[in-house]
């Protein structure tokens, strides 16, 4: 990839890669520490709203925050914050309510940084690489939805949680470390802005974005989508423990296997997105990308019909498309609201999507496990999936997705949309 041979961009995705790694071996000891302490599986989901939480309370102005002050001070800034609320782990291993408070102060960490680091990525590689950066972005997600969970299962063999939550400090200040040297490589200065000057209350620029972002047809389309695409994945993500354990009955070591194989698919569909975006509108991407996964999740009702000696090698398939499909309508939803919102206002716009991401996840967890408990998660997923064909075929109907394919496929805003940005 020729985002990987400028050093800048290196040292910055290295950053994440660290980061993203230290990330996944915390919330696999957390997960471990609270469910060792405490039975009782209410905490684990006071760990869920936790982590996403935040995001959730503050996204409507962590984003204004990563619009009015200088990104890169930002991004180094939470890391060295997070790294601090890790410390603060170590020493409370063992109380449980101290635990989920620390967790969600990082979370308020991961919810400025998030926007900060998302629309910093344009000055980084540059408006026409910005697909690729993305899917590079993505593709370490995946691999750490592996390696992270992996190594953290390893290292408890060896050593304590307390010697292990050190790691994920280091890792906090690697990151720091290798964004700022690619801040300085690249010589980035954050120009100032008069629309967003300091005397501006930050509720005011947080209203400016949220109606620059809604003035933008395709992107109130995106994050209608977005909301019914993650509740979906929240569904999965609920129900899937029990669609393997319970009524697919694996051994935990396919278990294991198979939630891994969520994270290889979707390595292999951030690698595939920047291709299918030089070749298909995003447009057509999303519509087809979205159905064919509603329709996936319905195939979990015929994985039960199969006979036994299929099953396993079935699931496995099964799981693989659902990570590589993710992907493909990932890379394209962050890509479009960073192409097409005006620079000054890509920090509010990313945190918008990722507000509507994290909603629809929550809304998801919450009512598939309600519903798993009478409905069973095989119905649960089923039914969910029939929904996302449904509103993906509705959706056709709709000015936003009409306005999306007048965008090609270098994701320019569509001709012929008047976008008025507020303030000016």
């Amino acid at each position: 990839m020729t985002v990987l041979k400028q050093r800048s961009s290196l040292c910055f995705f290295l950053a994440q890669f660290i980061s993203r790694f230290g990330d996944g071996i915390t919330t696999t000891i957390i997960l471990y520490l609270i469910g060792t302490t405490s039975k009782d599986p209410f905490f684990i989901g006071l760990v869920l709203f936790a982590q996403y939480g935040p995001m959730l309370l503050f996204g409507f102005f962590t984003g204004t925050i990563a619009d009015r002050f200088p990104k890169h001070i930002l991004m180094i800034g939470t890391d060295l914050y997070r790294a601090f609320v890790m410390i603060a782990m170590i020493f409370s291993t063992h109380v449980i309510w101290l635990l989920i408070m620390l967790v969600f102060l990082s979370g308020i960490g991961n919810a400025i940084s998030y926007p900060a680091r998302s629309s910093f990525i344009p000055h980084l590689v540059g408006e026409q690489q910005i697909t690729e950066a993305l899917s590079i972005s993505q593709g370490i997600n995946s691999i750490m939805q592996i390696a992270g969970p992996g190594a953290a299962g390893i290292l408890l063999v060896l050593t304590s949680a307390s010697n292990i939550l050190i790691i994920d400090v280091v890792t906090f200040l690697v990151s720091a470390f290798l964004t700022g040297v690619s801040v300085k490589m690249i010589h980035y200065h954050q120009a100032h802005n008069d629309n967003q000057s300091q005397s501006s209350s930050i509720w005011r620029s947080a209203k400016d974005g949220v109606k620059t972002v809604f003035a933008l047809a395709p992107l109130t389309f995106l994050i209608a989508l977005i909301m019914q695409l993650m509740f979906a994945a929240g569904i999965f993500n609920t129900t899937s423990t029990s669609l393997l354990l319970q009524d697919f009955h694996v051994s935990s070591f396919h278990y294991g296997m198979i939630e891994a194989m969520v994270g290889a698919g979707a390595c292999i569909g951030a690698a595939m997105g920047p291709f299918l975006l030089l070749h298909f509108k995003p447009g057509h991407l999303l519509f087809f990308s979205s159905a064919f996964m509603g329709i996936w999740m319905i195939f979990v009702v015929l994985l039960q019909q199969l006979p036994g000696v299929y099953t396993i090698p079935s699931l496995y398939i099964w799981v693989s498309i659902i990570g590589l499909i993710n992907a493909f309508l990932n890379i394209p939803i962050s890509s479009l609201f960073l192409g097409l919102t005006p620079d000054i206002y890509r920090g509010r716009a990313m945190a918008i999507l990722q507000m509507s991401s994290n909603t629809g996840l929550l809304l998801g967890i919450v009512i598939s496990g309600l519903l798993s408990r009478f409905l069973g998660a095989v119905f649960v997923t089923a039914i969910s999936g029939t929904l996302l064909v449904l509103i993906s075929l509705l959706a056709t109907k709709t000015k936003g997705f009409k306005a999306l394919l007048a965008i090609d496929k270098k994701m320019k805003k569509p001709e012929k949309e008047n976008v008025v940005v507020p303030g000016e």
